[in-house]
C-alpha cells in the first residue's frame, strides 16, 4: 500500500516510486529511487524538481511494485522461446529468442486485458516473430498492482494456456511445379522459381526440385505426385492462378489426390490462392500476384506452413482481419 504525503512530512519514510528529473536535452535522471529512505536534507531537492508531495510505502504485503508486476505478467503470458527485457517504468518487452511463427491466443488476451490495472499489447497472430522486434509488451498502469489481480492472471494462463507461443520454422525442402504452355515451350522465361527461392530462404528453406509442365491437369497432377515422392515438404504449383477458364492449376492439384483446404483467401493482393494437402504435405496453388516483391497473400500463408502448422479454412479466413495490411508479413 502506498500513501500520498507532503514532502516535509515524509522524513524517515520509504519512497514508493522512482523520482524522475528531466535534464538538459530531455534526458532523464533518477535522483531518488524506489525504496530510498527520505532525509531532512533531501527536501529542497524534491521541491526543486516540483515534488511537493510524494508517495511512500506503508506495506507491500498485498501489492506489487510496477516493475516486479510487469515481469510477472510477461512471464505468465509467454510460452517457451521468449526472453524478457529488464522492466522499466512498469513495462516489459517480450522478445522472441529465435525466428518463428508467432501465435496469439486472442480470446484469452482480451479476457486478461479486461482485468484492469495492466495491459498487454501484441503483434498480429500468425506473423513472423524475430529476436530484433518485440512480440508483445506487458505494461502496468498504477505504481502498485494488487497481488490478487496478478494471481488471477497467472491462474488463467496456467489453466488455459499461454497467450503467446513461438513455433520454430522446421520445413526445409521445397518443390515447385511451373505450369503454363508459354513457359513449357520456351516462349517466355520462367520467373516463379527465383521468386519462390527468395520467399522461402528467410525460413531456412531451399528449392530442391523443379518441374515444368503444360497447362494440363494430368501433367500438373503427375508432377506434384513426383515431387511429393521426392520427399519435398512444401510444394508450390505456380504460373499464375486466375479466374480464366483455361487455368487448370487447382484441377491438377485435385487430380494429384490432394485434399483442398481452401480455394481463395481473404487477403489482397493474391486472393486467388489455393491450399491443399497431399498426404500431409502442403500444396499451394500460387497466384500471379506472388511475383510482387511486396507482401501478398502468399506471404501471409508461408509463416504457418514453414512452422509445420496445418491451417484450417477457419484459420485462413480469420486472416481477413488485417488482410489489407500485408506489410505485417514482411520478413
Amino acid at each position: 500500500m502506498i500513501r500520498k504525503v507532503k514532502i516535509e512530512e515524509a522524513v524517515g519514510m520509504v519512497l514508493g516510486h522512482d523520482v524522475v528529473r528531466i535534464t538538459e536535452g530531455d534526458a532523464k535522471a533518477v535522483p531518488f529511487q524506489r525504496g530510498y529512505v527520505i532525509r531532512e536534507e533531501d527536501i529542497p531537492q524534491f521541491l526543486d524538481i516540483g515534488k511537493e508531495h510524494i508517495y511512500v510505502v506503508e506495506t507491500e504485503e498485498e501489492e506489487v511494485h510496477e516493475n516486479e508486476a510487469a515481469l510477472r505478467i510477461a512471464q505468465a503470458v509467454a510460452g517457451e522461446g521468449f526472453d524478457f527485457e529488464t522492466p522499466s517504468n512498469g513495462a516489459v518487452r517480450i522478445k522472441p529468442r529465435y525466428p518463428g511463427l508467432l501465435l496469439v491466443n486472442v480470446p484469452l488476451l482480451n479476457e486478461v486485458n479486461a482485468i484492469g490495472g495492466f495491459a498487454i499489447g501484441t503483434r498480429y497472430s500468425f506473423t513472423v516473430g524475430k529476436p530484433e522486434k518485440p512480440a508483445a509488451v506487458a505494461k502496468t498502469m498504477p505504481l502498485y498492482i494488487p497481488e490478487a489481480k496478478l494471481a488471477e492472471l497467472e491462474t488463467m494462463c496456467r489453466s488455459r494456456g499461454r497467450i503467446l507461443e513461438l513455433k520454430p520454422f522446421i520445413l526445409k525442402k521445397v518443390g515447385v511445379v511451373i505450369t503454363g504452355n508459354e513457359v513449357f515451350k520456351g516462349r517466355i522465361k520462367d520467373r516463379f522459381a527465383e521468386t519462390i527461392v527468395r520467399k522461402v530462404e528467410p525460413f531456412g528453406a531451399s528449392l530442391s526440385r523443379t518441374a515444368k509442365v503444360p497447362d494440363d491437369a494430368a501433367a500438373i497432377a503427375g508432377a506434384i505426385r513426383e515431387i511429393r515422392e521426392a520427399e519435398c515438404e512444401v510444394i508450390f504449383a505456380c504460373s499464375g492462378m486466375s479466374v480464366d477458364p483455361d487455368d487448370v492449376t487447382m484441377d491438377g492439384i485435385r487430380e494429384s489426390g490432394a485434399e483442398v483446404v481452401i480455394e481463395g483467401v481473404p487477403m489482397m493482393p493474391g486472393a486467388i490462392l489455393g491450399l491443399a494437402m497431399l498426404r500431409g504435405v502442403p500444396v499451394i496453388g500460387t497466384p500471379a500476384g506472388a511475383l510482387r516483391v511486396a507482401p501478398t497473400a502468399l506471404d501471409g500463408l508461408l509463416p504457418m506452413i514453414f512452422a509445420g502448422v496445418r491451417p484450417t479454412a477457419a484459420d485462413i479466413i480469420s486472416l481477413g482481419h488485417g488482410g489489407l495490411c500485408l506489410d505485417k508479413y514482411a520478413f
